[in-house]
């Protein structure tokens, strides 16, 4: 989807928006929610000495929710930042993570190039993550696709709903009594599925993680806005229960709290 253009984005498009529904929201406010709470435990653990940068707080977040979104994979907050630099990755968030941090120069260099001898350990780590990473991906659209001839449910990650979105609509768009832009489609071929599930991380979590830490700095920056959004949270979040907070019952009538992330990014606040 990233590179396509004309009729070919609309056939992108069309089979990639499927996964993306209230199903999916669902588990993203549970998930944010408890990595913030993870994270707010992290900063009040520092003391008065407080923490010197949001920056890598905010990709951690950002990197585990998006985990849990795609894959139903939770990790304990910031625990793969304690790694040293020449481990090996050993899970598909430890491989997502260094892929995300690396991404120019695994663009700009062949995956063959980082397995060359005389090149620093940091650079086979990421040779090992990008390594890694396709065989975790390939090895769940295998078990998905399995799944579905076998006609079972899928594991409900985002590979298994581009599969079967994919299917779905191509064989509903070669039915005779179809018409329109479903007609005809074709599905999703692998690297497709691999490419969208990577793009889909890499545009996801950098937009989040910078947005969420510009808004934190900012949100110190002007008390008045940020007392503004804390009085509305403490109106509907009648509990410090987080799990009593659900979802479609507090999120819409989040106003406050919405209109502040939109506008951060569209008129300064005064």
């Amino acid at each position: 989807m990233f590179k396509a253009e004309g009729p070919e984005w609309q056939r992108q498009r069309k089979l990639t928006a499927t996964p993306f529904n209230d199903q999916k929201n669902v588990l993203v406010w549970a998930e944010a929610l408890r990595q913030a709470e993870d994270m707010l435990r992290s900063w009040l653990a520092h003391g008065e000495k407080g923490v010197p940068s949001t920056a890598d707080d905010s990709r951690t977040l950002a990197l585990h929710v998006l985990a849990f979104a795609a894959f139903q994979k939770s990790y304990p907050f910031k625990s793969w930042m304690n790694q040293n630099s020449s481990d090996r990755p050993t899970t598909y968030r430890d491989s997502l993570a260094i892929i995300l941090k690396n991404v120019l120069i695994i663009l700009v260099l062949p995956v063959k190039a980082f397995a060359i001898p005389f090149l620093p350990a940091k650079w086979a780590r990421v040779g090992w993550a990008v390594t890694e990473f396709r065989r975790y991906m390939l090895a769940q659209l295998a078990e998905e696709k399995q799944l579905a001839a076998e006609g079972k449910q899928g594991s409900g990650n985002l590979i298994s709903n581009l599969l079967r979105a994919s299917d779905e609509l191509a064989q509903s768009g070669q039915s005779t009594r179809q018409t329109g832009p479903a007609r005809g489609l074709k599905p999703l071929t692998q690297d497709e599925i691999l490419g969208n599930v990577f793009v889909f991380n890499f545009a996801g979590h950098d937009t989040t993680a910078i947005s969420l830490g510009y808004s934190m700095l900012l949100m110190v920056a002007h008390p008045g806005v940020q007392d503004w959004v804390a009085e509305e949270l403490n109106h509907y979040l009648l509990s410090d229960d987080r799990q009593s907070w659900k979802y479609d019952e507090v999120f819409p009538k989040l106003k406050r709290t919405l209109a502040v992330l939109v506008g951060l990014f569209t008129i300064p606040i005064m």
